[in-house]
């Protein structure tokens, strides 16, 4: 048994030898070796500060003092990696047969300055240089790092307290802090995992990310899952991307219910969602796709609390706004909760100002993004009424927004037009409408809450106003419209009774007056309503009327004049004064 006792101690001798020769060996020599060997794989210069000082415990390596990796030519001056300390464990057994392989490697406190230039490469992207030999011009890279990055095996690189920032060639900037993350690549071949804990402006982030083939997805892009969440807010992607050019495309799963969460992130306010549209509640599926100009949404579904959105985007990103084009279907869309809640009539205030509101409007939005969208429901629930078939075309161009009315099922009828509102310079607003076979009664109850005109109509109107508030908008109206009545009834007034009595007294609930017909053309010159040839003509009496409706100054000046056809009586007329 001597010759095993003899061999153990000849490999403890050896195992002993190795560590003081790690030991001997001069500091500033390791740390030349480590530098040169890193430029020559990468094209960047490594610069180490202090002392390597190799350690045995947790594991065999050394460990330095702070240390920085040159950022891209391209990129300014600052490091794109600088930390405090950097430790590298490595095999022992590997290392006694002669082979370095790295077990692991740990930064401490790093910041990592990440960007991309206007062609859309990234500064992380790292080329071995050039070298000729006998006329030739090589690199010194291994064919795995023919993608930009050199092969390596890293089981497992760690990060603690990092800060990284990010930002594009337009400017934007994404910044993380507190970072603590998990690198693992046990082959440049195969698999690597990132797990990854970080603050965004105080909000808590994370990402889980897992890829296949790492040397396939560098050069070519390859397979990829991730689970990324922010607040509450989760989004969950499988399928391919590549980094350079930045491509994506797979299946997207997003839960963003958390908006406070999420924009707490991005240093933005979260915006105010209205009840129907995700204020409670908001997923979204996708297949995304991204090829560094063009935004895929295919197959989208988006539920927004009760409501069900689904649809095809497409955004391009090469103009000088976003223009999204495509189609979305809202099913049964129920957003009655939008602008209806009633107003306690104690609570107001009758001593305030009247008239239109002369808050400026802000329309800036329209031009931040341009679109060529259609939008289909078969059914709207507004906190007024109930609309049926609809189906708008949406196009903003350059500020300015055209809603083509292609069909509008409502108040029994149908309605189609354009509204335009154009905020280029300034704020205008236009409207070219027309309804068929309207329920006169509902139409005017909802909007005007005057139920008493029972009627189908039809109507016309065109009509153009401009201005930064309600009040300048509704001053500057001008246009045009009409409107014709079939036979109905008007409630709570008998003109009939009016005429035969001399009396004005014959209103009430009881009261009506059958017409066969109500028609009117009108005009609209600076928010004021003139109209001159109202006609209504019934079984009993006929009659006329004209005066104006001041929109602007919420004022009403008309006159009215029936006259009775039958009876001992024809003939009679009674002018009415409406004020």
């Amino acid at each position: 048994m001597r010759w095993v006792f003899r061999l153990l101690g000849l490999v403890v001798l050896i195992i002993i030898a190795a560590i003081a020769a790690i030991f001997l060996l001069p500091s500033d020599r390791i740390a030349g070796v480590v530098e040169e060997r890193f430029q020559a794989a990468t094209g960047r210069a490594l610069t180490i500060e202090g002392d390597v000082r190799p350690s045995l415990w947790p594991a065999l390596g050394v460990n330095t003092g702070a240390v920085s990796i040159a950022n891209a030519d391209w990129a300014g001056e600052t490091p794109m990696v600088a930390a405090d300390n950097l430790s590298v464990s490595v095999d022992i057994g590997a290392l006694i047969g002669g082979e370095v392989k790295i077990n692991g490697v740990t930064l401490e406190a790093p910041r990592i300055a990440l960007a991309t230039d206007a062609e859309g490469r990234g500064n992380w992207e790292m080329t071995a240089p050039a070298t000729e030999t006998a006329g030739e011009t090589t690199t010194d890279a291994t064919p795995e790092a023919s993608g930009g990055i050199p092969a390596f095996n890293l089981d497992q690189a760690v990060i603690t307290d990092g800060q990284v920032t990010f930002q594009d060639a337009a400017g934007t900037q994404i910044a993380l802090g507190d970072i603590d993350a998990t690198f693992t690549l046990r082959d440049i071949t195969g698999p690597a995992t990132l797990a990854l804990t970080a603050r965004a402006t105080g909000a808590p982030v994370s990402v889980d990310a897992t890829i296949p083939a790492f040397s396939t997805f560098l050069i070519s892009g390859g397979a990829v899952t991730l689970t990324a969440g922010a607040g509450d807010s989760t989004v969950e992607f499988d399928g391919e991307a590549g980094p350079a050019p930045l491509a994506v495309e797979g299946a997207l799963n997003a839960d963003l219910s958390d908006m406070a969460g999420l924009f707490a992130t991005l240093a933005m306010p979260a915006p105010e969602l209205p009840e129907g549209l995700g204020q409670n509640a908001l997923t979204v599926s996708t297949a995304l796709g991204f090829d560094g100009s063009t935004l895929t949404l295919g197959g989208t579904t988006a539920n927004l609390d009760s409501n069900t959105i689904t649809g095809d985007l497409v955004v391009a990103l090469g103009g000088p706004r976003p223009r999204i084009t495509g189609t979305l279907n809202a099913g049964d869309l129920d957003i009655s909760s939008m602008g209806g809640e009633e107003t306690d009539e104690a609570a107001v205030d009758d001593t305030g100002p009247e008239g239109w509101s002369t808050e400026p409007i802000d329309v800036s939005a329209l031009g931040t993004i341009d679109t060529d969208l259609i939008v289909n429901a078969n059914s709207i629930r507004t906190a007024q009424s109930q609309i049926g078939r609809t189906a708008l075309d949406i196009d903003i161009d350059n500020a300015r927004m055209v809603i083509g009315i292609r069909e509008l099922i409502a108040y029994d009828g149908a309605i189609a037009g354009d509204i335009v509102v154009n905020g280029r310079s300034g704020l205008s607003a236009s409207a070219d409408i027309a309804g068929s076979a309207i329920a006169i009664s509902r139409l005017s109850s909802e909007l005007l809450d005057y139920d008493r005109l029972v009627a189908l109509g039809d109507m016309e109107l065109s009509v153009l106003g401009s201005g930064n508030s309600m009040d300048a908008l509704m001053n500057s109206l001008n246009g045009d419209g009409s409107f014709s009545f079939g036979a109905g009834e008007l409630l709570g007034l008998d003109l009939v009774g009016m005429l035969r009595n001399l009396d004005t007294s014959f209103i009430s609930d009881a009261s009506r007056t059958i017409f066969d017909s109500i028609t009117a053309t009108f005009r609209i010159v600076d928010g004021v309503v003139i109209n001159d040839n109202l006609t209504i003509l019934a079984p009993l009496l006929t009659a006329t009327g004209e005066g104006s409706i001041g929109l602007g100054g919420q004022t009403l000046d008309y006159r009215l004049v029936p006259t009775q056809l039958s009876d001992e009586d024809a003939g009679l007329s009674e002018p009415q004064l409406i004020t």
